[in-house]
C-alpha cells in the first residue's frame, strides 16, 4: 500500500439542539443559545482536547483544529486558543489550524503574530491553514462584507507573507489594509513561515493559489468525478508553477470510523454521520455562499450540479456518503482497502480524518482512533509503524499504538471465557453479537 500521513481532526459539535427541520432555517447562525448547557459545553470542549492529546500516544502524525462560528456546529470558535492548549499538552505530534479565518481579522498582522507564536511554542511543530470560510461564518462574525471575501483574503495573505519575509519595517498601502509600519515581532522558527494548508472545493483560482505558493491542497469532497479532476488540475498547476509534485501536497478528507465488523461500524457511526449531513452541512445555499463569496466559475459548477454542496446534503443517504468517499466506515480491512483506493486515485499522500463524526461520545471516538492506529495505520507506513515525528531507532518498546500494531505478532493463546448458552468464546470480540460464537 502507498505510504500516508494521518492527521486526526475532531468536530467538537454541540448536538443537544432540535433537528434543523424543527429550527426552520440553519444551524449556523440562528440557533438560539438557550439550548446551550454550561456543563455539557464544558464536557465537549474538555473531551475535544483530551481526545486530541490522546492521538499522540496512538501515533498519529498530526492533529488539526478547525473552527466554526455563531452556532452549535462546533464549540471551537477560536482555533488559535485550542491549538496553543494542544501544543502545551503534546511534545512531538504536529499541531495545525485550518483556521483561523484571515478575513475575521481587522489586521492581518495580528494573524501573523499568532502564527509565529504558535510555531515558537511548538518548537517548529506547527502548521497553518488558509481557509476562506463559508458564508455563515461571515454572517456571524460581522467583520466584513462577504462580497469582498476573496479579494480581501488575497491582500491579507500577501501582507502576511511579506511580513514573514521582511527584515525591516515597511509600508503597506492596499485597498483593504493600510499601515505605515509593518514590522513583525516575533518571527516563526520555520522560515519564512510554517507550512500552510488550503481547503478548496476545486475552483481553478483556489487550486492555482495553493500551487503557486507551495501550499498543501486540502481536497474538500465534491462529487467523485469532479474531485479527481480537481486533483489532476492541482497537480498540473504545481508543475506549471515549476515545482515537483509531491503526493503530500494533497490531503484527502473523510469521516473515518473503524469497528470490529462492517455491521458494527455502521451501528456506531450512522446516526452521527447522518446528523452531520442533515443538521450541520444542510443549510440554505445563500447562507453558505453569499453573493461574491465564490468565483463565477465555481458558482456555475454548483448551479450545474457538479460542485461543492451543489446538492442539498440534508437529502443524502448513508450509502451516498460511502460511495462518494466522504464516509469510510467498516472493519479494519474494509477501511484500509477504501483508503488505498481513494488516496491512490487522488494521488494523495495525507489523510485528514474526522474521527468523532462531530458528535460521538469520547469513549466511542477513542475506540475508533485506537482501532485505526493499531489495525489500519501500520499498513500505510514503513514496517516499524512509526509516525513521521518518531525518530527512536533503539528497537525496544513500542512508543505508540501504531508501532505496536505494526510489530506485535500473533498471541500465544486465545483469551477465552465460557458464556452460558454460547460456550467458550474469544473474549476480545464477544461483545459483537455476530462474533460471539463458540471457538471450534
Amino acid at each position: 500500500m502507498r505510504e500516508l500521513e494521518f492527521y486526526v481532526c475532531n468536530g467538537g459539535k454541540y448536538p443537544y439542539v432540535p433537528h434543523r427541520e424543527e429550527l426552520g432555517k440553519t444551524r449556523f447562525i440562528t440557533t438560539p443559545s438557550k439550548y446551550y448547557d454550561d456543563l455539557r459545553g464544558q464536557q465537549i470542549i474538555e473531551d475535544y482536547i483530551e481526545d486530541t492529546v490522546f492521538a499522540e500516544r496512538l501515533g498519529y502524525d498530526g492533529a488539526i483544529v478547525i473552527e466554526q462560528h455563531g452556532g452549535p456546529n462546533s464549540l471551537v470558535g477560536q482555533s488559535i486558543t485550542i491549538a496553543a492548549t494542544l501544543i502545551a499538552r503534546t511534545s512531538r505530534m504536529r499541531i495545525g489550524t485550518v483556521g483561523a479565518l484571515l478575513n475575521s481579522y481587522l489586521s492581518p498582522i495580528r494573524f501573523a503574530e499568532e502564527i509565529a507564536t504558535l510555531d515558537i511554542l511548538s518548537r517548529g511543530r506547527y502548521f497553518g491553514g488558509l481557509p476562506m470560510g463559508i458564508g455563515g461564518n461571515y454572517h456571524s462574525l460581522g467583520v466584513m462584507n462577504p462580497t469582498y471575501a476573496r479579494e480581501r483574503f488575497r491582500e491579507a495573505h500577501d501582507m502576511v507573507m511579506a511580513a514573514f519575509k521582511a527584515d525591516e519595517p515597511f509600508k503597506w498601502d492596499g485597498k483593504f489594509f493600510q499601515s505605515e509600519y509593518v514590522n513583525l515581532w516575533p518571527k516563526p522558527i520555520q522560515k519564512p513561515c510554517p507550512e500552510m494548508w488550503v481547503p478548496a472545493s476545486g475552483s481553478k483560482d483556489s487550486l492555482t493559489f495553493a500551487a503557486n505558493n507551495g501550499y498543501t491542497y486540502v481536497a474538500v469532497l465534491v462529487p467523485w468525478p469532479i474531485l479527481l479532476k480537481n486533483c489532476q488540475n492541482f497537480k498540473q498547476s504545481v508543475i506549471d508553477a515549476g515545482q515537483e509534485f509531491d503526493p503530500r501536497r494533497i490531503a484527502a478528507t473523510a469521516y473515518v470510523h473503524v469497528a470490529e465488523t462492517d455491521k458494527q461500524a455502521r451501528r456506531e457511526a450512522e446516526g452521527h454521520l447522518m446528523s452531520v449531513f442533515q443538521n450541520s452541512l444542510g443549510s440554505p445555499f445563500h447562507d453558505s455562499f453569499p453573493p461574491g463569496h465564490v468565483t463565477p466559475q465555481s458558482l456555475r459548477g454548483m448551479a450545474a450540479g457538479g460542485g461543492y454542496r451543489s446538492v442539498d446534503l440534508a437529502t443524502l443517504r448513508f450509502e451516498d456518503g460511502l460511495e462518494s468517499g466522504q464516509f469510510i466506515v467498516g472493519s479494519s480491512d474494509t477501511v484500509a482497502e477504501r483508503i488505498e483506493e481513494i488516496t491512490t486515485q487522488m494521488d494523495a499522500g495525507r489523510l485528514f480524518m474526522f474521527t468523532d463524526s462531530w458528535t460521538m461520545p469520547s469513549w466511542m471516538t477513542r475506540k475508533n482512533m485506537t482501532l485505526f492506529a493499531e489495525e489500519v495505520m501500520p499498513r500505510f507506513r514503513k514496517r516499524d509503524g512509526k509516525p513521521l515525528w518518531d525518530k527512536d531507532e533503539t528497537g525496544y518498546a513500542a512508543n505508540t499504538r501504531s508501532e505496536y500494531g505494526a510489530r506485535v505478532g500473533e498471541a500465544p493463546a486465545v483469551a477465552t471465557a465460557d458464556i452460558q448458552e454460547v460456550g467458550r468464546v474469544d473474549i476480545t470480540t464477544s461483545h459483537i453479537p455476530e462474533l460471539c460464537k463458540p471457538i471450534k
